[in-house]
């Protein structure tokens, strides 16, 4: 059961919808007080509470069917659009009917799916006009001509000929009641206002003048109305204001749509409501809207969250500056905390618009930058760490910082900063950056600070190579990770746990370091920690990173068995940033198994899209390795070696060295399969490949480039130096003889003894 604290009604829910109470509570700003909830990232919560609506709507439909209408889509927010998206796919096999109206300029997917059925509104037909004002106006033979004359001026709208018709009601020129009205005078052209704006705004002008103010007064509350606001304003007593309510629900300017649990009225169209609230002086508006939040604070003290909202939008239209500032960042965070993206980033960005209109002073820069690190990982959830609004927010943050200087706002700016470097391949400042955020946060002795300071530096030095470095930042990372103290960090730092962040760049760093068997133990653990987090982000991106591990393995069931999940729950959690990866590594095992066409072509496809964004990952080379073997191997040399050129200019570009090795080491291969091929360069590539695996002590690719250079020695004649140079970097390993790299090392050995 489900008690809705604002209203202390009582609903019952169904007990297959038991598991989405605590979506229920959140949907209703109630306190939730469970665990399990509390340890979810906005996005998580968003997609919970989403689901939760979709299934009530889908089980009641189940005992009975259920007609839904949504009117107005062209004012949709997302939140309510994305419940529309996610229920549409459910109608073929649900008995509900669902009917929706809206403008032409609003645009929607649905026009391809067969069970959708478009109805054009257009305006009446003038015959169609005819019978409409037949109803409203009577079979009286003196009316034909304004009849006629009504048509034309309307161009057959039904909203302005009720709306004209009343007017001259009221006016006068009509006499006698709907359905039997008479002229009662001499009808002219002028009479009619040419725009049903000017019908409405007639109408307001004839009103008495205290229903004027009235109604003046509701259209600054807003389209919706309720009582208890607009009593806190109107300054009449409540048997005058509940008069007055009545005969402007008569006049039909006004509807009453709830009883229970406070009264609530509506306007009758958003067009009443605009040309009420335009006929109001601005400063009385002004005033209006600044009652309206000391009367919201007063009434709703206890539960001012659920009304922030509207707080902050009668805030700003009162230029309240100070207020506007403190409820839009409230109202941001709050979308934020459901991950309504687009609602929040609206609300920060004008939060900040508003501080900029308050004299300049050490506390609205501290509110600037409080501002801006809360939007950060908003604008990182819409479009990934590499966009340009996500530089431009932490830079700007950056300079205020510098402004204040010692300030531990200082952190999260940086850290922002440092990720988008990296994720845009400038890892050589993204390194400085890091650098500094160690030192802040050594400085300051929080572990939760240092465990991001580690976090970043770990991934960044893995991603460049320096391979001993980044194993010293992920043992500092084991030693200060709490899963329950760092439970917030995953949507803090980067939209995952850091725990298993750093359990699955230790797979990656101690393979490379070459040390198989504790890399794998990593990686189970890394995705042991994610399932039990119960934190999809997490369980996906470590999803992705044991897949790519088992490709360095060679092992092709469990890379598709990892994909298949990763890609199962990104589908299911609305993910999207892992299409790209999983297209990629399908494709490799698709030219693995021998059907080369298609699985190059799903590689280049990804790999070209890359490099189109200008955007670079650190499976940029792994994937452009992959890429130019899968060439090598159907004969296509020269494509192969495009590859690697390409993708070795990026890797110096980017300082982003952590699989380079490889590209030499291929790039040889590939020269030997050429007919004419020059093994002088081919052992210079691989010969290159060595020296740069031995610089960061990757003895896995020293391995797999000392198989090449044996390889073609053993060619050449050069039997025992090539058994001497395998020997000795084979028996440096003490695990893993069971990995495919080890197995054909100890074959090629023998081969060669």
């Amino acid at each position: 059961k489900i008690r809705e604290k604002v209203t202390g009604k009582l609903l019952t829910l169904d007990k297959s919808l038991e598991p989405t109470l605590p979506a229920f509570l959140a949907l209703l700003d109630v306190t939730v007080e469970d665990e399990q909830w509390q340890s979810l990232d906005p996005p998580q919560r968003r997609h919970r509470i989403l689901d939760a609506v979709k299934r009530l709507l889908l089980r009641e439909s189940q005992l009975q069917p259920l007609v839904l209408v949504f009117e107005d889509l062209h004012w949709i927010d997302s939140e309510t659009q994305a419940v529309l998206d996610s229920l549409v796919e459910s109608l073929p096999t649900a008995r509900i009917l669902l009917l929706v109206n809206y403008r032409p300029e609003y645009q929607h997917s649905w026009g391809s799916k067969t069970y959708y059925s478009q109805l054009r509104i257009d305006p009446l037909p003038p015959e169609s006009a005819g019978e409409l004002l037949q109803a409203l106006l009577g079979e009286d033979a003196n009316l034909e001509r304004l009849k006629q004359l009504l048509i034309e001026r309307t161009e057959g709208n039904p909203f302005f000929l009720e709306e004209t018709v009343r007017t001259l009601v009221e006016a006068k020129v009509l006499t006698g009641e709907r359905g039997n009205y008479r002229l009662a005078k001499p009808i002219e052209i002028t009479q009619v206002p040419a725009t049903v704006q000017a019908v409405l705004a007639a109408r307001i002008d004839r009103l008495p003048p205290e229903e004027k103010r009235l109604l003046q007064s509701a259209a600054v509350v807003g389209k919706d109305v309720p009582f208890v606001l607009l009593q806190a304003i109107a300054d009449q007593s409540e048997q005058e204001l509940r008069h007055g309510l009545t005969r402007l629900q008569a006049a039909e300017f006004l509807y009453e749509t709830s009883l229970f649990p406070e009264i609530e009225y509506t306007f009758k169209h958003a067009l009443t409501h605009e040309v009420a609230y335009g006929s109001i002086l601005q400063e009385r508006r002004r005033a209006l809207h600044a009652c309206i939040v000391e009367a919201i604070e007063k009434l709703y003290s206890d539960r001012q969250t659920e009304q922030i909202e509207r707080l902050a939008h009668h805030a700003v239209r009162a230029e309240l500056w100070e207020a506007a500032v403190e409820y839009l960042h409230q109202a941001g965070n709050k979308a934020a905390a459901r991950s309504a993206t687009q609602e929040a980033i609206a609300y920060f960005e004008q939060a900040l618009d508003a501080l900029k209109l308050l004299p300049e002073s050490r506390h609205t820069i501290e509110k600037t930058i409080d501002i801006r690190i809360d939007l950060g990982p908003t604008v990182i959830s819409k479009g990934g760490f590499g966009g340009t609004d996500v530089e431009e927010n932490y830079t700007k943050a950056r300079e205020l910082c510098e402004r204040l200087g010692n300030t531990p706002r200082l952190f999260p700016v940086l850290w922002g900063l440092a990720r988008f470097h990296d994720v845009r391949g400038d890892y050589k400042v993204g390194r400085e950056v890091g650098e500094q955020l160690l030192t802040l946060a050594q400085a300051g002795g929080d572990s939760g600070l240092l465990l991001q300071a580690h976090h970043e530096l770990w991934a960044n030095l893995s991603a460049v190579g320096e391979l001993l470095a980044a194993r010293t930042h992920l043992e500092e990372g084991f030693t200060l990770y709490d899963r329950h103290k760092h439970r917030d960090h995953a949507f803090l730092y980067g939209g995952h746990d850091p725990g298993a962040c750093c359990g699955y760049h230790a797979a990656q760093v101690f393979w490379l370091l070459g040390y198989p068997d504790q890399a794998l133990r990593r990686s189970r653990d890394a995705l042991g920690l994610a399932r039990d987090l119960c934190h999809p982000a997490t369980v996906v991106h470590t999803l992705f990173f044991a897949a790519w591990f088992h490709q360095y393995l060679g092992e092709r069931q469990a890379v598709q068995d990892r994909i298949e999940e990763g890609m199962s729950l990104s589908t299911e959690q609305g993910f999207s940033r892992w299409l790209g990866e999983a297209t990629f590594l399908r494709g490799w095992l698709l030219a693995e198994e021998g059907r080369q066409e298609i699985g190059i072509e799903q590689m280049l496809k990804v790999v070209t899209g890359a490099r189109g964004r200008k955007s670079t990952g650190r499976f940029d080379a792994h994937c452009a390795a992959l890429l130019a073997e899968s060439y090598g191997k159907t004969g296509q040399t020269s494509e192969g070696l495009n590859v690697v050129r390409d993708a070795m200019a990026i890797a110096q570009q980017t300082h982003s060295r952590c699989y380079e090795a490889e590209l030499h080491r291929i790039k040889g291969e590939l020269l030997l399969t050429q007919p004419a091929s020059d093994e002088r360069e081919a052992e210079a590539c691989f010969q290159n490949a060595l020296n740069v695996a031995r610089g960061q002590s990757a003895k896995s690719l020293e391995l797999r480039a000392t198989m090449s250079l044996s390889h073609l020695w053993q060619r050449q004649g050069k039997t025992d130096e090539a058994r001497k140079l395998l020997a000795a970097i084979y028996d440096w390993f003490t695990e893993g003889f069971d990995t495919a790299d080890l197995k054909a090392a100890k074959a090629l050995l023998d081969e060669l003894a």
